[in-house]
């Protein structure tokens, strides 16, 4: 027991100093997964894109269409920050990606709209940006339905029906929606619960074989070996230790960001999430041995990573869910210990269901640790004969 500590605690030792003498270390398990944390919050520090520009082009200029465009105006998701003379100009400015949307209104809107010849409103969105696009597309939606409803009033109102009446009539039923886990219908809580420790999976994957890899490109893994008495468990824990202390810390550090500052939802509390944090990063890294140990060269190593891990974000369900996916893509989710990770979140922090729900996805975490056993002979050679391949 003695002799397998000392010659973990040998390499651990050696590990750390390496991390003082080759800065990529530190800069890619700290200072990057924070540049990230501080990107993408501030980014979506609002939490609904609000005030997008948008555009209107009034064939009209009657009252009822300066009407419609100050109710337009007084929308928080909208500004209308152009009023121009054509279509042609309108579809200028969206392509000089000055607005995202414009409603054009048709020459002799008001009059059609008072004899009921239904008029009609033309939209347009740039939907190359997604989310503007979309929020931009609901406000004029939404403008063109105020302003048919209050041509309509009118017309009941002329005709000398109720408030009562009217009221039936245009809304005969009324909605009661309760979004459920993000009722501010925020997008900051929808994609940095996802996005941020999808980063910090990608940098454990990189790091976790950029560290083993490197040895064989320097042709040190031999001496490794060595320190470690050719015993790969030794050598692998040692080796990868104080990246998982790292990683863990820089994962607890974004919990208390979100969930602490930013007070996100999390109806049980930070502890489940923060014990699912050191079962991610160890997970992960299993993961980044399998990838060394099938292709033990840097480059081809750090390609499979690079590529595996940037797939997580479409395959693990943060916009499309995993069951509508094609089978084998759905297959392809359980890979990623990122989807574990999400489904603990959504069964914690969103939903606040017993922990024993989550179990599964813990134990699926811990089941990546058996990842390296496969390649543990193939690694174990390949660090041995120190063959490079550039």
């Amino acid at each position: 027991m003695i002799n397998i500590t000392k010659g973990i605690g040998t390499i651990f030792k050696r590990e750390c100093i390496r991390y003082t003498q080759k800065p990529i270390y530190l800069i890619c398990i700290i200072i990057i997964p924070i540049l990230c944390y501080g990107f993408f919050l501030s980014l979506m520090w609002g939490g609904v894109p609000e005030r997008l520009p948008i555009a209107v082009v009034d064939h009209d200029q009657s009252k009822v269409s300066r009407n419609l465009i100050r109710t337009l105006d007084a929308m928080s998701s909208v500004d209308v920050v152009k009023k121009l003379e054509s279509y042609s100009d309108a579809r200028a400015a969206m392509q000089r990606n000055e607005i995202y949307a414009f409603m054009e209104i048709p020459e002799g809107f008001s009059a059609k709209a008072a004899s009921g010849k239904q008029p009609t409103l033309t939209f347009f969105s740039n939907d190359a940006y997604f989310v503007a696009g979309l929020f931009s597309y609901k406000a004029l939606k939404m403008s063109g339905a105020l302003a048919n409803g209050a041509v309509v009033k009118a017309t009941m109102e002329a005709k000398g029906m109720s408030p009562q009446e009217i009221n039936v009539s245009l809304q005969p039923t009324v909605l009661n929606t309760f979004p459920l886990g993000n009722p501010w219908i925020n997008y900051s809580i929808f994609i940095n619960n996802a996005i941020l420790p999808g980063i910090l999976e990608l940098m454990i994957l990189l790091m976790t074989v950029f560290a083993i890899g490197v040895e064989i490109k320097e042709g040190t893994s031999r001496r490794l070996l060595v320190e470690s008495n050719r015993s790969m468990l030794r050598l692998l824990i040692g080796k990868l230790m104080p990246q998982t202390v790292l990683f863990t810390l820089m994962g607890w550090l974004l919990l208390i960001i979100l969930y602490g500052y930013l007070q996100f939802p999390d109806k049980n509390g930070i502890l489940p999430m923060a014990i699912a944090i050191p079962f991610f990063v160890i997970s992960c890294q299993s993961l980044g041995v399998f990838m060394i140990g099938c292709l033990p060269t840097l480059r081809l190593g750090l390609s499979f990573a690079s590529l595996f891990g940037v797939i997580a974000f479409s395959v693990v369900g943060f916009s499309l869910p995993v069951y509508a996916m094609y089978k084998p893509f759905q297959i392809l989710a359980w890979l990623y210990p990122l989807r574990h990770y999400f489904l603990i979140y959504n069964d914690q922090a969103l939903n606040g269901f017993d922990i024993w729900y989550s179990l599964p996805h813990y134990l699926a975490l811990v089941l990546f640790l058996f990842l390296p056993l496969i390649v543990l002979v193939r690694l174990k050679k390949a660090l041995y004969q120190q063959k490079y391949k550039p």
